[in-house]
């Protein structure tokens, strides 16, 4: 009898430490995951600010701003929510022109009759 509980007692330690691993690799792919997720995202970022600066350089050559018009104009656009605060607003639903019903921001097209939602590109 004494002999069959500590049989019992020790598999279910195992499996309790069985479980642990399991979850510890388990936590240890997600984190994996996300560092190179992060690691992506952030050469994406780098490979934006080289093109953003590329562009604005051009338009400096080519058409004469400067650095104070770009500052303004980002002022100008941070400000369109009412804040200052480096973000820019998020968009809301977007009402279907043909339909009247109300899809996500991020769909090209309405849910229920499949019309092109207008969308400026530039709100997120």
């Amino acid at each position: 009898m004494l002999n069959s509980m500590f049989i019992g007692w020790a598999a279910h330690d195992y499996a309790r430490r069985t479980e642990g691993e399991l979850a510890g690799q388990r936590a240890a792919r997600v984190a994996d995951d996300a560092q190179i997720k992060l690691e992506a995202m952030q050469g994406d970022l780098e490979r934006l600010l080289m093109i953003s600066e590329a562009l604005w350089t051009i338009l400096k050559e080519k058409h004469g701003y400067t650095d104070e018009d770009l500052l303004r104009r980002i002022s100008a656009i941070d400000l369109r929510d009412g804040r200052l605060d480096g973000k820019v607003e998020r968009q809301g639903p977007i009402q279907c022109p043909q339909c009247g019903r109300n899809n996500k921001s991020n769909r090209p097209a309405c849910l229920y009759c499949a019309t092109p939602l207008n969308r400026d590109v530039f709100k997120r």
